[in-house]
C-alpha cells in the first residue's frame, strides 16, 4: 500500500467518556464493533460469547462476537509459536491453557492496570478503514475476552504496543512507512482522526525522540520539566510512557508533590481550598460553596518540557476539570498508584494536539491545533 490507511474515529459519551472508539469488524459474515484506541497495549481484544465468568455492557458498541458463527474463526493452539509469544509477553506462565480443547488463554490489564480483561488467544477475519481506502486481515491475532473488569461500554480495544502480535505491528505491513498518527479533538463539533503510515512534516512539528520504556513494549519520550506559571519545578530527566488508553498523567512522587504545593498556592486567590476526598495520589480543590467551576482562564498553565526543547502546553481543560463528588481536580496522579517510578502521559493532556509515532524515524511529533 503506498499511501496511509485512514481510520474512522468515534467520540461517544454513552460508550466511554474519555476515549475515542475506532469502528471494526470481526469474523465471516462480520459483526460490527467500536473498540478502544490504546497505546498502552499490546494484544487487542473484543468480549466474546459465551461470557463464561463477565461481560460488560455494550450495547451501543455492537453485539458481542459469537465465534461460533463466524465461517473464519479458529483458535491458537497451546503448542504453537503465538501463543508463547503472547504469553512471554504478558509474563504469564506458559501452562495457560485449556487442554480439554486445545486453546491457548491470555490474561491482561490495561487502561495503567486499573482493568483486565482474561479469555482466549484466537484469530479471524478483521476488516478496518474507511470505505474504498479500508483494508481486510484474514487471520487477525485478538484475545476473545470471557471475563473483563471495566467501568466503560466499548466492545475491546486494538493496542498499539511494540509486540509482533499488537494491532499496529499486525497492520504495520501493509503500509510503505512505519508510523501512525492521530488527534483526538477537545471541541467536540470537531472530528479527530487516526491513520497508519507515512505522515506530513510541517513547519510546525516540534520532534523529540521516540523510545521503548525499560523492560516494555510501550513506547515512550524523556521528561526532563514540569514548568507551572512560569514556576519550574525541581525534577529528575526520566522517561514518560505515552498512553492514550489512560485518562490520567502520572508524575513521579517528588515531582507530583511540588506540582501539588504550586497549584495549591496559585488556586488559594480564587477562593478554592485544597482537599483529600479522592486521596493524596490526586490534586482536587473545593470553594466553600461548592458550585460549578467556570472561571478555566484563571486557572494556572502547566507546560510539559521534553527532550530537545519541547513544549507541550496544556490547556486548561486539558489539565484541569470538574468532578461532581470531589470539586475541581487536576488530571494528574502520584505514579505510586501505578508502581513507583512510572510516568505515563495520558489521553486528557494531548486534546486537540496531533500525535504522531515515527516507529521508523525513531522521533515524536506534537502539532498544536491539528484538530
Amino acid at each position: 500500500m503506498d499511501l496511509s490507511l485512514p481510520i474512522d474515529l468515534i467520540q461517544n459519551d454513552d460508550i466511554n467518556n474519555f476515549l475515542f472508539l475506532m469502528p471494526i469488524k470481526l469474523g465471516t459474515p462480520p459483526v460490527w464493533n467500536l473498540v478502544a484506541v490504546d497505546t498502552g497495549a499490546s494484544l487487542s481484544f473484543v468480549q466474546c460469547q459465551p461470557c463464561t465468568l463477565r461481560c460488560h455492557k455494550q450495547s451501543d458498541a455492537g453485539e458481542i462476537f459469537d465465534p461460533s458463527k463466524s465461517e473464519s474463526f479458529s483458535r491458537v493452539g497451546c503448542s504453537e509459536e503465538s501463543c508463547r509469544t503472547v504469553q512471554r509477553a504478558l509474563r504469564l506462565q506458559s501452562k495457560a491453557c485449556m487442554e480439554k480443547e486445545d486453546s491457548c488463554l491470555y490474561s491482561m490489564t490495561f487502561g495503567g492496570t486499573s482493568s483486565y480483561s482474561v479469555g482466549k488467544l484466537v484469530r479471524d477475519r478483521l476488516a478496518i478503514g474507511q470505505y474504498a481506502k479500508g483494508y481486510s486481515f484474514p487471520d487477525f491475532l485478538f484475545g476473545c475476552s470471557l471475563d473483563t473488569e471495566y467501568h466503560q461500554y466499548e466492545a475491546g480495544l486494538v493496542g498499539f504496543a511494540d509486540e509482533p502480535f499488537s494491532f499496529f505491528e499486525q497492520v504495520a505491513p501493509l503500509v510503505n512507512y512505519k508510523a501512525f498518527s492521530y488527534c483526538f479533538p477537545s471541541d467536540r463539533r470537531k472530528t479527530g482522526y487516526l491513520s497508519i503510515g507515512d505522515y506530513p512534516r510541517v513547519n510546525s512539528t516540534s520532534y523529540t525522540p521516540l523510545f521503548l520504556a525499560w523492560q516494555r513494549s510501550q513506547y515512550a519520550l524523556k521528561l526532563d520539566e514540569v514548568v507551572v506559571n512560569g514556576i519550574a519545578l525541581v525534577t529528575t530527566p526520566s522517561e514518560m510512557i505515552v498512553d492514550s488508553g489512560f485518562r490520567w498523567t502520572s508524575l513521579l512522587s517528588d515531582t507530583f508533590n511540588q506540582l501539588d504545593a504550586t497549584i495549591t498556592k496559585a488556586l488559594q486567590p480564587l477562593g478554592y481550598n485544597r482537599s483529600y476526598y479522592r486521596g493524596s495520589d490526586y490534586i482536587c480543590f473545593e470553594d466553600a460553596h461548592f458550585q460549578q467551576f467556570s472561571n478555566w482562564a484563571a486557572l494556572p498553565a502547566v507546560e510539559l518540557k521534553f527532550n530537545m526543547g519541547i513544549t507541550l502546553t496544556l490547556q486548561p481543560q486539558s489539565s484541569f476539570h470538574f468532578h461532581n463528588d470531589y470539586g475541581l481536580c487536576t488530571y494528574f496522579m502520584r505514579d505510586a498508584s501505578l508502581g513507583s517510578g512510572v510516568q505515563i502521559l495520558g489521553n486528557t493532556m494531548t486534546r486537540s494536539v496531533g500525535i504522531t509515532f515515527d516507529i521508523r524515524g525513531g522521533q515524536f511529533a506534537f502539532r498544536k491545533g491539528d484538530c
